[in-house]
C-alpha cells in the first residue's frame, strides 16, 4: 500500500462483523490515519494464506482479532490467529482481541459454540492432527489477554467501544518503536552498559548524556535504549535534531512539540519560552515520563525543554544525546556514557551489511574491504555510507579500486572528504534534491515535496530511489525524510561553498537571519532558488518589495510571522504599502504580476491577510500553497488571485484562525480552476490540505 507498511490488521469471520462492527472500526482507524489491513473472505483464492496477506499480518504492529459467534468454525480465521500469534512470540506483534457477544473463556477453553466448531473440524477431518492443537493453543493464549468484552459497554454501545479501540491503538503506535537501522552492529553491548547506567539512578527524574563525536551512532543507540524502555512509561516523547530545530524553527516550536506528545494531545498553543518551561512544570511534574532529546548543543535548549528541578515525576527518565561534553556538565547531568569506534571486526561486519547484504564479504573482496574499513576508522556513518555506495555503483574490481583511490586521498579524519565521495557519484538532479532535503526538508512529507521536484523537472522518484540506497538519505514509516547531521552539515557546507561563501550568490538559505539579510541587500541574485524567513519580536523590518524583485529564480518561499505582535503588524503593513518604497519597480512590472516568476512552493505560516497583497507576486508556476495557522477570511481578495494558480497541487490550510471554512466553500472558490484535476479534503478544520 502507498505510505509505508500496514499498522494494524484486522482479523474477523466476514457474515458476522463485516458490515457491522468490523466496518465501523476499519473506517474509524482509517479515519485517524491508521495504516489498517481489513481481509476480505470473499475476494480468497484457495486454503493457504497467500504471500500478500503473510506480508499484511507480519508488517503490522498490532493485530485485533474480533471474535464473533462463529469465528471458530473459520479454518481460514484460525489458520490467521495462529500465525498472529506467531507474530507475537517471535515479532513482538502487539494482540488486543474483542469478544463480540462471545465470552473470553469460551474462546480461550473452547467452550460452547467454539467447542461444537472444534468437533465439527475434527469429525469432518477437515485439517491434519497436528493443526487443531496449535489452533487451540492459539485461541487458548489470546483468550486470556486483555481485550474488550461488548457485554461490559455501557448499553452494549458499539460506537463506544469502537472509540475506545482507536485511542488505545493510537497510543500503542505512539509509543512504537523509533525506526532504527535493519543493519545493527555491536549494540547489544553499549545498550547493557547504557540500561546499566540507568539502573544506577535514584528514584528520582534520572538524565543520561550520551556522547560522541557525529556519525558514531549516539542517535542509534539512545532510540534502542528508548524502544526497549517505552513501554514502561505512559508518556513519552522523542524530540529528533533539536540543534537544528531549534535554529530553524525555533525553541518555542519544541517546547509546543514536547508538551503535545507528553499530553497526547494533536497541537499546543504556548507563545513565549518562559509561558513553555512553566507549562511543563505544571503539566508534568507528578507524571512518571521518559523523554529523548537528540542532539543537543547548549545548555539553553535543556533549561527550556526540561526546566530545574521537580518538572518532572519520580522514576522519569531523560535521555540527551550531544557532541558536546561541556553541554552535559553546564545542565549537571552526573551518569554520561561515552560512545566509541566500531573496532575493526566488527566494523567489517557493518561494511559488509550494507555492500554485501552479509555478515562478511565474499572471499575475492576481503583484502578491498578491509583496506575501506580501515579508511573508515570504526565510524558507523562512514562504513554505511561507503558500503551503500559500492553496493549501488556495482562490484567490479575496477570501481572498486577506483572509490579506493578516492578514499586514500586527504586526511584520514576528514570525514565529510569521504561523504563527498558519494555526493560527487550523484548526477546532477540526484543532487539538487539530497541538497534541497539536506538545507529545507528535513521532517517534510515525501509526497508533498515531490510535487515541487517534478515540476522543476528532477525526476524525483529515480533521485531518490539512489539516494537511499546510497544510505544519503532516509524515508521513515510517516513518509517523512530523514538525514544524519553530519550528511546535513555536509549538504550545507557544499551550498556554502559553491557560492565561495558570498552569501548574496547562494543558491539556498535556510537561516531566517541570512535570510533577511538577502532581502534587505536588494541585489538582483539570480542564484537563490530556496529562502526561509522567521520574523522575530525584537526585529525590525525595513525591507520592500524590491527585495523579492532581485530574487527572480526562488522556487521555494517560506516565511513564519507567528512572533510578530500587533504593533509590529501595523508598522510591517506601512512598510509593506508604502508605494515611495517601491519606486525602483516599473508599473509594468508589477502590472504583469511577476514578482518570483519561478516560484513553485510559496509557504507562509500565519500570514496577516492585511501585510501583503499576493497579487504582487506571479502564481503560474505555482504547486504548493501553505497558508497554515492564518488569519484570512473569506472576503480576502487574494482568493481571486489564487484562481489562476493553475499548477496547484496542494493547497494548505490547516489551523486557520477563522472557523468559517468549510470545503464546500473552497470547492465554490477555487474548483472551477481545477477542472481537470480533483480536489480531496482531509481533516481541513484539524490540521489537513486539499490535495488534487
Amino acid at each position: 500500500m502507498e505510505g509505508g507498511e500496514y499498522e494494524v490488521f484486522l482479523s474477523f469471520r466476514g457474515p458476522d462483523t463485516r458490515t457491522g462492527i468490523t466496518d465501523h472500526l476499519y473506517t474509524r482507524l482509517r479515519e485517524a490515519g491508521v495504516r489498517t489491513f481489513r481481509d476480505d473472505e470473499e475476494l480468497r483464492i484457495g486454503e493457504e494464506i497467500g504471500p500478500d496477506l503473510l506480508g499484511a499480518i507480519e508488517q503490522s504492529k498490532i493485530s485485533i482479532p474480533i471474535f464473533s459467534k462463529s469465528y471458530a468454525s473459520s479454518k481460514w480465521c484460525l489458520k490467521e490467529l495462529a500465525h498472529l500469534v506467531e507474530c507475537r512470540k517471535w515479532k513482538g506483534q502487539i494482540i488486543m482481541p474483542i469478544f463480540y457477544y462471545v465470552e473470553p473463556a469460551e474462546v480461550r477453553y473452547q467452550t460452547g459454540g467454539y467447542g461444537q466448531a472444534f468437533l465439527s473440524h475434527e469429525n469432518k477431518k477437515r485439517v491434519d492432527d497436528e493443526t487443531i492443537p496449535k489452533w487451540r493453543a492459539a485461541l487458548n493464549e489470546v483468550g486470556g489477554l486483555k481485550g474488550w468484552n461488548i457485554e461490559n459497554v455501557a448499553n452494549r454501545h458499539e460506537g463506544q467501544l469502537v472509540k475506545q479501540v482507536v485511542t488505545n491503538v493510537l497510543s500503542e503506535l505512539k509509543k512504537a518503536y523509533l525506526a532504527v537501522s535493519d543493519f545493527l552492529v555491536g549494540i547489544d553491548d553499549s545498550v547493557k552498559e547504557v540500561l546499566g547506567i540507568i539502573g544506577t539512578g535514584t528514584d528520582d527524574v534520572r538524565t543520561v548524556g550520551i556522547h560522541g563525536m557525529g556519525g558514531i551512532g549516539k542517535t542509534t543507540l539512545a532510540k534502542v535504549v528508548y524502544n526497549q524502555l517505552s513501554r514502561d512509561f505512559a508518556y513519552c516523547c522523542f524530540l529528533p535534531d533539536v540543534r537544528d530545530t531549534s535554529n530553524s524553527k525555533g525553541i518555542v516550536y519544541l517546547q509546543n512539540r514536547l508538551i503535545s506528545d507528553l499530553s497526547k494531545q494533536t497541537c499546543s498553543s504556548i507563545d513565549s519560552k518562559d509561558e513553555g518551561m512553566r507549562t511543563i512544570k505544571e503539566r508534568f511534574s507528578s507524571k512518571k515520563i521518559l523523554i529523548l532529546l537528540d542532539d543537543i548543543d547548549d545548555e539553553s535548549q535543556l533549561t527550556a525543554l526540561l526546566g530545574g528541578r521537580g518538572c518532572f515525576g519520580p522514576e522519569s527518565l531523560i535521555l540527551i544525546t550531544t557532541r558536546n561534553e561541556i553541554v552535559l556538565r553546564a545542565f549537571q547531568v552526573k551518569l554520561v556514557y561515552h560512545i566509541g569506534v566500531l573496532d575493526s571486526n566488527r566494523s567489517l561486519q557493518l561494511f559488509s551489511k550494507h555492500a554485501f547484504r552479509r555478515d562478511h564479504p565474499p572471499h575475492e573482496k576481503v583484502v578491498q574491504s578491509k583496506e575501506i574499513v580501515e579508511i573508515a576508522q570504526g565510524l558507523p556513518l562512514l562504513l554505511e555510507v561507503m558500503g551503500s555506495t559500492l553496493s549501488l555503483c556495482g562490484q567490479t574490481n575496477e570501481m572498486w579500486d577506483d572509490y579506493l583511490e578516492k578514499w586514500r586521498k586527504g586526511p584520514i579524519e576528514r570525514t565529510r572528504s569521504k561523504l563527498m565521495i558519494s555526493y560527487e557519484a550523484l548526477d546532477l538532479s540526484q543532487r539538487q534534491i539530497f541538497l534541497d532535503i539536506a538545507c529545507l526538508f528535513v521532517g517534510y512529507d515525501k509526497n508533498t515535496v515531490m510535487y515541487m521536484w517534478k515540476d522543476c523537472g528532477l525526476c524525483p522518484t529515480e533521485g531518490l530511489e539512489v539516494l537511499q540506497l546510497m544510505s544519503l538519505v532516509k524515508i521513515g514509516e510517516d513518509n517523512k525524510f530523514s538525514m544524519h547531521n553530519q550528511l546535513k552539515d555536509l549538504g550545507r557546507e557544499i551550498v556554502s561553498q559553491e557560492s565561495g561563501e558570498q552569501l548574496e550568490k547562494q543558491s539556498r538559505l535556510w537561516n531566517h537571519k541570512d535570510a533577511l539579510k538577502a532581502l534587505l541587500n536588494k541585489k538582483k541574485n539570480e542564484k537563490l532558488q530556496a529562502l526561509r524567513l522567521m520574523f522575530e519580536e525584537s526585529s525590525e523590518y525595513c525591507f520592500t518589495l524590491e527585495g523579492f524583485a532581485a530574487l527572480p529564480n526562488l522556487r521555494f518561499l517560506h516565511v513564519d510571522s507567528r512572533n510578530l505582535t500587533d504593533e509590529l503588524l501595523s508598522e510591517a503593513k506601512l512598510l509593506w504599502h508604502n508605494k515611495s518604497l517601491v519606486t525602483s519597480l516599473t508599473n509594468t512590472y508589477l502590472s504583469k504580476k511577476q514578482l518570483l516568476p519561478d516560484l513553485r512552493w510559496f509557504s507562509w505560516h500565519n500570514f496577516p491577510q492585511r501585510i501583503l497583497q499576493i497579487s504582487n507576486f506571479s502564481l503560474s508556476n505555482l504547486v504548493i500553497l501553505d497558508f497554515s495557522r492564518s488569519k484570512i477570511t473569506h472576503d480576502w481578495s487574494g482568493w481571486r488571485h489564487i484562481k489562476r494558480a493553475e499548477k496547484l497541487k496542494v493547497l494548505n490550510l490547516s489551523g486557520l484562525i477563522s472557523a468559517i471554512y468549510h470545503k464546500s466553500w473552497v470547492d465554490c472558490q477555487l474548483s472551477q480552476n481545477f477542472s481537470l484535476m480533483e480536489l480531496l479534503y482531509e481533516k481541513f478544520q484539524n490540521g489537513g490540505s486539499w490535495r488534487t
